[in-house]
Formats: structure tokens, C-alpha cells, sequence
């Protein structure tokens, strides 16, 4: 974990996209969410339905079944909303 934590820091350090092909995309979308107080999404639904979200991160866990969720306070619907790490396409925090 520890080695984890450093390797994210260093990374973020640099460029996104230098981060991205250091840690992978997972986690650093990961650590984004568990850090970050406001983020905007891309979102692709089980539905296939494309949206564009603001949210704020309330925590980031893994399912039973082995997926990623971030729970969040979802500006577009004004309410608490899951959703799945995998089905993130695109992320940029916001002030």
C-alpha cells in the first residue's frame, strides 16, 4: 500500500497522461474520486445512455462481485448515486 501511495503522488506529480500510463487508468481514477472534492464525469448507463455529471465524491469501494463504485452527491439529479469506475469514460476534477 505504501508503494502504491508513493508511486500515485510521484505520478500526479506529472502530467495526466504521464500518470495514466504510469499507474493505468483504474487507479488513478481511483485515487482521483477518493481525493477530489468535486469531479465531472462521463457516464455511459447498463442502458448504454451517455451523460455528462458533476459529482462529489462521498467514497470510492469494490463490490462483492469485484467492481469498482464511487458513492456521490449527483448535481444533475440533485440526489446520492453510485456509480461503477468501469463505466467512467472521462474525468476532470472542478474547483
Amino acid at each position: 500500500m505504501r508503494h502504491t501511495n508513493h508511486a500515485i503522488r510521484a505520478a500526479l506529480s506529472t502530467s495526466q497522461h504521464l500518470a495514466h500510463a504510469t499507474l493505468g487508468t483504474l487507479p488513478l481514477l481511483r485515487h482521483t474520486l477518493a481525493t477530489a472534492q468535486r469531479v465531472q464525469i462521463a457516464y455511459v448507463s447498463g442502458e448504454g445512455e451517455a451523460t455528462v455529471r458533476v459529482i462529489e465524491p462521498v467514497e470510492v469501494r469494490r463490490s462483492k462481485a469485484g467492481d469498482w463504485y464511487v458513492r456521490a452527491h449527483d448535481h444533475l439529479r440533485d440526489a446520492a448515486r453510485s456509480f461503477r469506475l468501469d463505466r467512467i469514460t472521462t474525468y476532470t476534477e472542478t474547483a
